[in-house]
């Protein structure tokens, strides 16, 4: 009987995420939360919005980086600038940016990967 129960209880939760529509909130209120939760909304993602969430995300920390004078501060002004904000709603800012300045926002982002990867 106490099996049976257990089992149903398991079972009702697991539906309550079945068919769930809503995008993963990114929660940046910790570390371990900021990595679980930033990986869960990046995989709500297609291949397509994928690259354009990374690109966002990437020029998203390089700003960060050079607003931070630590490591510490760093990741405490990354996890609070992402912290409440779904894949898709940042994959959206993104591509308003993008025809916002024509294009020009995305070959900015480009430009620094080559500038740091040395070509």
């Amino acid at each position: 009987m106490r099996r049976s129960f257990l089992l149903y209880v398991c079972l009702l939760v697991s539906a309550c995420n079945f068919g769930r529509d809503e995008p993963t909130v990114i929660d940046g209120t910790s570390a371990e939360a900021f990595d679980r939760t930033l990986g869960a909304a990046k995989a709500d993602l297609g291949p397509k919005d994928r690259l354009k969430f990374e690109a966002a995300l990437s020029e998203f920390k390089a700003r960060t980086f050079a607003k931070a004078d630590s490591r510490q501060e760093y990741n405490r002004l990354l996890r609070k600038g992402l912290n409440g904000l779904t894949a898709p709603r940042i994959v959206a800012q993104f591509n308003k940016d993008v025809d916002r300045v024509g294009g020009k926002a995305a070959d900015a982002v480009f430009d620094a990967k080559r500038v740091f990867k040395g070509k």
